[in-house]
């Protein structure tokens, strides 16, 4: 019997384990450390490692999301209607995708968060939030924006906490540990989506997602708990930080250049 090579299954747990932490800290999936390492260190192609980092995130932010749910930080109301909206939206957004230009899309959207981490470092954020729902028009303004953070998912290539967690915190007046805990709810029934349709496609590497899945349920848990434990304006300012250097991400891979050769989503 051929003996299987534990080599990448290791490499996967501490992928998952560096992944889980950033995303127990930041309320995001983990997808900006995972992709480019699962390419670079494990010579993953790259549409295997935005599907594969996809099937981990499922147990990465469901670690995260308890973390932060016992602490009473995760909105459930309103993480389900903007979970609903999101899924309906990055649909809508693949289809537009082809339509429009990758790269200036990217740049734009780059410059956005730069202004929005400017302002969360500055510190001036509505204590209310921009926009003040309830009832009925809370429900139907959470869908809704799903719908829009969703279609920017599927059409920029970012997904999870880098978009919801400023909106949440800017938009909608949450703080800043509520806003993580529940990005990481949204998150988990989109990767569930998007890890099912990539299988589909033969892109998914279930077995190594389950490896990267298991480190990074062990790094949520003390990423979440730091989180919880800091000041929620250091909070918000390391986040802010995490938005620039995301930013420049995205400069950089919209290069023309580069265009052929995105790095996939950052969840």
């Amino acid at each position: 019997m051929r003996e299987i090579d534990a080599t990448p299954t290791a490499k996967g747990v501490a992928l998952g384990l560096l992944a889980g932490v950033m995303s127990g800290l930041f309320g995001i999936g983990g997808g900006a450390v995972l992709v480019p390492l699962l390419v670079l260190w494990l010579a993953l192609p790259q549409h295997s490692a935005h599907a594969t980092s996809l099937a981990a995130i499922i147990l990465t932010a469901a670690s995260g999301t308890l973390a932060f749910a016992r602490e009473g930080s995760v909105n459930f109301g309103a993480g389900t209607g903007i979970a609903a909206g999101a899924i309906a939206g990055a649909y809508f957004g693949a289809a537009l995708m082809h339509r429009l230009s990758p790269a200036r899309l990217r740049q734009a959207f780059a410059v956005l968060m730069v202004v929005v981490a400017l302002q969360m470092l500055i510190g001036f954020t509505p204590d209310d939030g921009v926009v003040t729902l309830g009832g009925a028009g809370a429900v139907a303004g959470y869908v809704l924006y799903g719908v829009v953070a969703g279609g920017l998912s599927a059409l920029i290539g970012v997904g999870g906490g880098v978009i919801m967690v400023p909106a949440m915190v800017l938009l909608f007046g949450f703080t800043q540990h509520v806003a993580e805990g529940t990005s990481l709810l949204i998150i988990i029934p989109t990767a569930v989506v998007g890890a099912v349709r990539h299988s589909r496609h033969g892109y998914t590497d279930w077995r190594l997602g389950l490896a990267l899945g298991a480190g990074g349920i062990v790094g949520a848990i003390p990423g979440a708990a730091v989180a919880l434990r800091l000041d929620a304006e250091v909070l918000q300012r390391l986040f802010a930080i995490f938005l620039l250097l995301t930013s420049a991400h995205l400069l950089w891979t919209a290069r023309p250049q580069t265009m052929d050769h995105i790095p996939g989503e950052i969840t």
